[in-house]
This record gives C-alpha cells, structure tokens and sequence, in this order.
C-alpha cells in the first residue's frame, strides 16, 4: 500500500523524516599560515559563496594560526563572530537599531511559487513569507578553511621523478621522467563548520529587551544596546572534513599568474569542502517535490547552484501491513536543463512551468509520480568499467570515464580514457620484414595499450542506456621469448600501433550504479607500425608495413563485455 504526503515534509538519505528545505547562510574565514597566505589572505576580499546560500560575509574573514575545531571555535567567539552574524541579519546600524528588511528579503528569496500561491490566498498575504524569513538564522553557518600542505605541480611531478629514478636504479632500467602536463597548485585542505547557537532561545528575549523603538527613551536605548553588547551569543561546532584540492590548467601557451591561480584554488577548495559538507549534513541537501513527469521537472534551479547532470535520489512513502510509514528510494535522476531562478519568486503557475522548472531525466528506478520527493546526493560523476574483448585489440580492459555536463551543458557526455592487456602467439614470417628466422614462427606477444575519447549517451529507458563513442587507441607488442626479444630484428623494442576508434555501448542497470555493458568498437589504423624502445621513446623506425600485417586480427572490429561501477 502506497500514500503520498504533501511537501511539508522530505526524506533524508537516512532514512529520517525532515522539514522542506531551506536556504541556509554562510560566512567563510582562513586559517592564517603557509607560504602563500599573503596571496590566499587577499583572495578572501573576493571569495565566492555558492549560490545556494545566503552571503553572510563579514569584513574581517582571516583568523590566526589555529588547528583544533575548540580553539577555532573559542576564536570565533572572542572576536564575536556569532553576534556580528545576527547583527547582519537584523541590519543592526551604529546606534544599536535593527530593520527587518534582510529578513523580509531572505524570507521571500527562500520562497517557492507554490509558498507565495498559497500565502497571496492567506489573509497575511506575503507577510508571511517575509516573517518566515526568521526561521533561516537558525540556518547560519560559518565555514572555517585551514590550508595544509601546499603544492605547486613542478613540485608534485619533482616527488614522481624522483620515485621513478628511484624505481629505475632499484631495477636496473634507464629512467624517464614523467610528462609535465599542467601547471598550478595541488593542496590538502581542512573545514570546520559551526552554526549560529541558541537562536530559538534568543529571539525572545531579543524582541523584548533589545529591540530598540523610535519612541523609546535615550536611557532604555542605552540600555538596550548595552543588553545586546553584551549578550553571549555562541556558536555550536557541527563538524569538519578534509579534502584534496587543485587550481591547475594545461602546460602550454602563458601560463597564468600565481596570484590568480591561488585565488582559483582558495574558491576551488570552497566548492570542494561544501560538497564534502553537503554529503554529511541533511540541511545542507537540497530537497523539493518531484513537479510533474514527461519530462520529470522540480522547482530548483540555478538559486539552488543546481547544474546539468547533478544527480538526485527520489524517494516516497510507502506504509506496510502494520501501519508502519518508511520511505523507499524509487528512482535516481539527474539535471538536464537548469532554470535561471535566481530571483524572488511571484507565484508563477503552471502556465509558466518552463521558466520556473528545471528539467531531469531518470537514469535508474521505477516509474516515478508528481509529489515524490527528490533529494540531492553528489557523486563524482565517473564510473569504471571492467570487462573482456574479443577481436581487434582484444583482451581484459578496463575503462575510465567521467561526465562533462557541467561544462559543455550536454546530458551524458563523457570523456573516456582506458588500457587493455592481452597475449597471442603469431608467425611474423608472414609480415616479410622480420625474414625467415624459426624464433618468428611461433613468437608469443604481450598487448597493452590505451584509448581516450568521447561519447555520448542516451536513456532509452529508465534503466537502459545506449552511447556512441570516437577516440585514437594505441597498442604495442612485447615478445615474451628470449630468443625473439634478443633477435636484431627486434632487439629489444616493442611493436606499436595506432588506431582511431569509433564504436557503440548498451547498458543495463543491475543496480542504480552497477551496469551490465556490451558493445562493438572498431579500430581503423594510422599509419604503419613502429619499433621502438619504450612508451616515451620519441626514437621510432617506421616498419613499413601496417600492424594487422604483423599481428593479424588486432586491426579492425571487437566486442566487449562488463560490468560498470559508477561513483
């Protein structure tokens, strides 16, 4: 037995029964210390809050050398953070008056079309939308960031370097250095977050006692401010995290000045701790109704920092045979078209869906009805496949690819990059450039190689999908006999190839990110094979011939099967 509630209430991940949501506040502070503070230190003057909350910035945003979530807290209150917050909500001015007006602004920003439908109907009218806007202090939180270990990437590829050379000496090869392909700066980075405390408690006494009136007397104006100067507003610590950042860009052309990437990294490791944040934190979710079906819309958007392929759980309230309510995930989905909704909201209904709705599509679950509740849960949105080919550039593979929708705006469009391994024994006297030598009759190889590419999908159903990819692929062939790997015809060197790569993929959920794939590719050569010494040996002889010459089968059409994780 089904029931549906109305959207007074939505489902945390945990299974817990929670409030609609709400917009919640941030205020960011640095943790003083490192190499590059002077940079990261005026970079703050400019920080970015995220869109989905309200900008509670205040003038002072660095804090000296501290690493402990008590110290930091005992910090923030000796420089009365959490009573300058509250004076931000209230526009408290320099002769201790406060104006509702960020209030009443946030409260009607915080609002749905639906609210301000059902609150025009109410005798209050949008009163109550504006006073509701008090409920959001509660919400406020600070945000403290704490820089550890800051890395340029010339000083990451130096540490590969020299693990490499390491490597090469303990084996007794020639060492290479690794490929510099960006420049920038790497870092591990620390959050605490705190919240407003005691707000309930306080409003009450603030209204009555400290609230100052423009028929109050000079004597009770003096001694309201002094009551709110000195009022001991706190801060509750929530909890904190620790995530690996990066600011970097392509190694080519003029770079860009450290400055600017730093100020990148400092705003790049605010995303990075809110997302972190965003996966322990209910409140922090952000939570609506599912609006209508074909196409599945939900009143968020862009006020909400929601972005093409951010992925949602949609769930609803089942109750069993005893009476028992539980909540039951039926779906997952992700953005397709985002609306711009970052304005206060005027009641549009549904003559107006298309501006005040973003667009999903499902990609795992059942069929899903208006009124369910859809909920935020961030993934990375990459998967690995794991599998078998058989044909050309046959063997075990396993493939990487990750979502760029984000950035190119285009539902599953994916960067791909993957590697294969496999063996087969081959007659190279048919090739006629290894001569008529007994070590070439039956000579076993080893392939390895790699593609990248791109490809883009598209769901059929709600859990089938199809995609078309397109890439270069490369391969090269090591003997595994000593007398043909010895031989002066080869001596030594492997045997590679390059391909381009154009093939086409079906996946069947097993769960909402486990998929059973399946596919053809086919691989066109480039060129005729080579000989040389190593992946990174720019010293290659052209063989003269093709590579399916050499190893026939390994050019032209395969079929692979797997299983894609995706995370």
């Amino acid at each position: 037995m089904r029931i549906g509630f109305g959207q007074d209430a939505a489902l945390s991940s945990s299974g817990s029964y929670l409030k609609e949501y709400n917009r919640n506040s941030l205020t960011i502070f640095l943790v003083e210390g490192g190499k590059y503070h002077s940079e990261l230190k005026s970079a703050m003057k400019s920080v970015v809050v995220p869109a989905k909350f309200d900008n509670n910035m205040l003038s002072n945003r660095v804090l000296p050398p501290l690493h402990s979530s008590d110290a930091v807290k005992k910090q923030l209150e000796s420089m009365n953070v959490p009573k300058e917050i509250f004076s931000k909500w209230f526009s408290r001015n320099d002769d201790g008056r406060f104006s509702m007006s960020v209030i009443h602004e946030r409260g009607l920003y915080n609002a749905t079309d639906a609210d301000v439908l059902e609150a025009s109907a109410t005798k209050l009218g949008l009163a109550k939308l504006q006073d509701a806007g008090e409920k959001l202090i509660r919400q406020s939180y600070v945000m403290v960031i704490c820089f550890g270990d800051i890395k340029t990437m010339d000083q990451i590829y130096d540490e590969m370097d020299a693990a490499k050379r390491q490597t090469a000496k303990n084996l007794g090869i020639e060492f290479k250095p690794v490929i510099r392909v960006k420049n920038g700066f790497r870092a591990e980075v620390a959050g605490f977050l705190y919240r407003l405390a005691d707000v309930p408690e306080t409003m009450s006494d603030f209204y009555s006692n400290m609230w100052i009136f423009d028929d109050d007397s000079p004597s009770t104006v003096a001694e309201k401010r002094q009551k709110f100067d000195s009022a001991p507003f706190k801060l509750s610590y929530v909890t904190s995290v620790t995530t690996t950042v990066e600011a970097t860009e392509p190694n080519m052309g003029n770079p860009t000045g450290k400055s600017e990437m730093l100020r990148r990294l400092l705003n790049n490791s605010v995303d990075g701790l809110v997302s972190a944040f965003e996966n322990k934190i209910e409140e922090w979710k952000v939570r609506t109704a599912l609006y209508s079906t074909f196409p599945l819309r939900a009143k968020i958007g862009t006020k909400e920092n929601l972005q093409v392929e951010d992925r949602y759980f949609v769930y609803e309230y089942q109750m069993d045979r005893h009476g028992q309510v539980a909540p039951k995930r039926r779906g997952v989905i992700r953005a397709k078209k985002v609306v711009n909704n970052s304005h206060v909201a005027e009641g549009s209904g549904d003559e107006n869906l298309r501006q005040t709705t973003s667009k999903f599509y499902q990609i795992a679950g059942h069929k899903l009805e208006p009124g369910m509740f859809l909920e935020q849960s961030n993934d990375y949105g990459c998967g690995v496949t794991f599998g078998v080919a058989a044909g050309a550039l046959g063997g075990l593979y396993i493939n990487g690819e990750c979502l760029l929708g984000q950035y190119v705006g285009l539902t599953q469009f994916k960067f791909f990059l993957g590697g294969h391994i496999g063996a087969n024994t081959y007659d190279l006297r048919k090739c006629g450039k290894f001569g008529s030598s007994s070590d070439f009759e039956d000579a076993t190889f080893a392939f390895y190689g790699g593609e990248l590419g791109f490809s883009k999908g598209f769901f059929l159903l709600r859990n089938l999908s199809v995609s078309g990819h397109a890439g270069l692929a490369m391969e090269w062939a090591d003997a595994l006999e000593t007398e043909v790997k010895k031989n002066k015809k080869i001596d030594g060197s492997l045997i590679n190839g390059m391909f381009g790569l154009a093939g086409a993929q079906a996946a069947l959920n097993i769960k909402y990110n486990w998929q059973l794939v399946g596919g053809v590719n086919y691989y066109a050569e480039i060129g005729n094979a080579k000989l040389s010494s190593g992946l990174e040996d720019e010293d290659t002889k052209d063989l003269g011939v093709t590579y399916s010459e050499i190893f026939e089968g390994r050019a032209g059409a395969n079929f692979n099967f797997g299983l894609r994780i995706q995370f």
